[in-house]
C-alpha cells in the first residue's frame, strides 16, 4: 500500500514536460480565467514545487550513494618514474614495497648500486570490501545508513504534497479576494455617488436653515471614508492581480484575464472522512512525522553498529618494470578487522543520544495527530459561525430592499424625502457589501478546510 502511495506520489512531482507544455497550450488563449485554470497554471509555474522536486530527486541520489558505499571498491594506478644517484639501502631506487633493484647497465653483478636516468613504470590495482561495516553484511542486506536516506526521500515526497496544498490555497486566497475586490467595486462607486449627493442636498437645506452645519460635517466626513475605501479596494484588486500574475507566469498584470464568477460553497465534509481513524493515519502531516520517526531510528542503528568491530576485506596488486625485460609482480590479501575498545564513552553517548532523539519523534507523532485535528475542528467552528451570520445578513438584505423599494415608491408620490431615499440605499448597499464579504471569508474557510486535511477533500470541482 504505502509503495503504491509513493509510487503515485512520485507521478505528481515529476509531471512529464510534454504534458506541462500541453497543458500551458490550454491558457494561452485569452478567455478569462477561472479558480482551476489559475490553480493548475500555479503548479507549473511553482518555484516552491520546483525546489521539491529537486530536493526528492537529491535524496533518491543520495540513498544511491549510500548504497554504493557498501559494494566492492575497486581502483587503480600507473605511474612512470626516473632515478639518478645512489640509494641508502637496497630497494630505495624504485620503491621499497616492490623488491625491485636496478643495477648498473654495464655491470650487472656489481655492488656499485647508482644510476644515472633510470625509470620503471608501476601498475597497481586494489580491491576493498566491507564484509561487515555500519550494519551492511556483504552489501545485500538494505544498511542504516541507505535506509535513513530512504527514509529522508519520503519525508521530502510527503513535505513535497503538503507544499502543494499550500501552492493551492495560496492561489485561491488571492483569486478570491481579488475577483471580490472587482466585483465589489460597483458598491463602492455607487455609495460614493450617492454620499456626494447627500452632501450637495444637505448644503443645500443647510442654506435654507432646515439642517444644522454638523449635519453637513458629518455627511462630508461620511464621503471622505467612501473615498478612502474605494481606493483600497481599488488597490486590493491591483495587489492581487500583480500577485496572481506573478504566479501565474504572465509578464503583466494587464495580461491576466480573470473570471468574475466564484465558486458556490459546497456541502460541508463529513467529519469522519476527515478525521476517521484510517484516513487521519494517511494524512501527509503524519505522514512526514512518519519518514522523520523512521529517519531518527536509522540514525540509532547505525550509531549502535559503530559500537561493533568491522571487517575489511582488502586485496592488491603491483606491476613493476623497468621498460624492459626486467619486471616484478607483487601481489597481496588481507582481511581487517577494526575493534573499537575505549574513546571514553564518546560513542555509546552518541548513541544514547540517537536514541533519545528517535523516541522524541515517536512521541511527537500524537502530537501532530493532535494539531490536525484541532485545526480541522477549529475551521469547522469557523464555518458555522460564519454561515449563522450569512443567514441572519440575508434576512436584513431582504428587509433593506423591501425598505428601498418602499422608500423610492413614497419619494415618486412626494412622501419621501431624497436624503431619506438616498439612507435606504446606503444601508441596503452596505448590507449587501456586508454579505458579499462574509461570502468570501466562507469560501477562504472551505480552502483552508482543504489544506488542513492534506489534500483528502477537494472543496470545489
Amino acid at each position: 500500500m504505502r509503495n503504491s502511495i509513493l509510487l503515485s506520489l512520485t507521478v505528481l512531482l515529476f509531471v512529464a514536460p510534454a504534458a506541462r507544455a500541453a497543458q500551458g497550450e490550454v491558457f494561452t488563449t485569452s478567455r478569462a480565467l477561472t479558480l482551476s485554470d489559475c490553480i493548475a497554471l500555479a503548479l507549473d509555474e511553482s518555484p516552491l514545487l520546483e525546489a521539491s522536486r529537486l530536493d526528492v530527486a537529491s535524496a533518491t541520489e543520495s540513498a544511491r550513494a549510500a548504497r554504493a558505499r557498501t559494494l566492492p571498491e575497486l581502483t587503480g594506478a600507473a605511474s612512470a618514474q626516473i632515478f639518478s644517484g645512489s640509494p641508502t639501502s637496497r630497494f630505495s631506487i624504485v620503491n621499497s614495497d616492490t623488491g625491485v633493484v636496478i643495477p648498473r647497465p654495464d655491470n650487472a653483478n656489481s655492488s656499485d648500486r647508482s644510476v644515472s636516468g633510470a625509470g620503471v613504470e608501476v601498475f597497481s590495482a586494489r580491491l576493498a570490501y566491507s564484509l561487515f561495516r555500519d550494519g551492511s553484511i556483504l552489501g545485500l542486506n538494505t544498511a542504516p545508513a541507505e535506509a535513513g536516506q530512504l527514509a529522508r526521500r519520503r519525508n521530502l515526497a510527503w513535505t513535497a504534497r503538503l507544499r502543494r496544498e499550500d501552492v493551492i490555497a495560496r492561489i485561491t486566497d488571492a483569486y478570491i479576494t481579488t475577483v471580490s475586490a472587482e466585483n465589489r467595486a460597483g458598491y463602492a462607486e455607487r455609495r460614493v455617488k450617492l454620499l456626494r449627493d447627500q452632501v450637495n442636498i444637505t448644503e443645500e437645506q443647510q442654506k435654507q436653515g432646515l439642517t444644522l452645519p454638523i449635519d453637513l460635517k458629518l455627511a462630508k466626513s461620511q464621503l471622505s471614508g467612501s473615498e478612502t475605501l474605494s481606493k483600497i479596494l481599488l488597490q486590493q484588486a491591483v495587489a492581487g492581480k500583480i500577485e496572481l500574475s506573478r504566479a501565474l507566469g504572465f509578464e503583466s498584470p494587464d495580461a491576466l484575464n480573470l473570471s468574475h464568477d466564484l465558486p458556490e460553497p459546497p456541502e460541508p465534509p463529513s467529519a469522519e472522512l476527515l478525521l476517521g481513524a484510517n484516513n487521519l493515519s494517511q494524512h501527509p502531516s503524519l505522514e512526514v512525522q512518519k519518514a522523520v520517526i523512521d529517519q531518527a531510528r536509522q540514525d540509532y542503528r547505525l550509531e549502535r553498529f559503530r559500537l561493533y568491530p568491522s571487517v575489511t576485506l582488502e586485496g592488491s596488486t603491483v606491476h613493476i618494470d623497468d621498460f624492459g625485460s626486467s619486471s616484478a609482480e607483487v601481489y597481496s590479501g588481507a582481511v581487517s578487522v577494526n575493534v573499537p575498545i575505549f574513546d571514553f564513552g564518546a560513542q555509546q553517548a552518541a548513541t544514547r543520544a540517537r536514541l533519545a532523539k528517535y523516541q522524541a519523534e515517536r512521541a511527537r507523532l500524537s502530537a501532530v495527530s493532535d494539531d490536525v485535528t484541532f485545526e480541522i475542528v477549529r475551521i469547522y467552528q469557523s464555518i458555522y459561525i460564519l454561515s449563522q451570520n450569512i443567514l441572519s445578513l440575508q434576512q436584513e438584505v431582504a428587509k433593506a430592499d423591501r425598505d428601498f423599494q418602499v422608500t423610492g415608491s413614497q419619494q415618486q408620490e412626494g412622501i419621501a424625502t431624497p436624503l431619506t431615499t438616498i439612507e435606504k440605499e446606503l444601508h441596503l448597499i452596505a448590507k449587501r457589501d456586508d454579505l458579499d464579504g462574509l461570502q468570501v471569508r466562507r469560501l477562504m474557510l472551505y480552502a483552508a478546510l482543504q489544506k488542513a486535511s492534506g489534500g483528502s477533500w477537494k472543496w470545489f470541482k
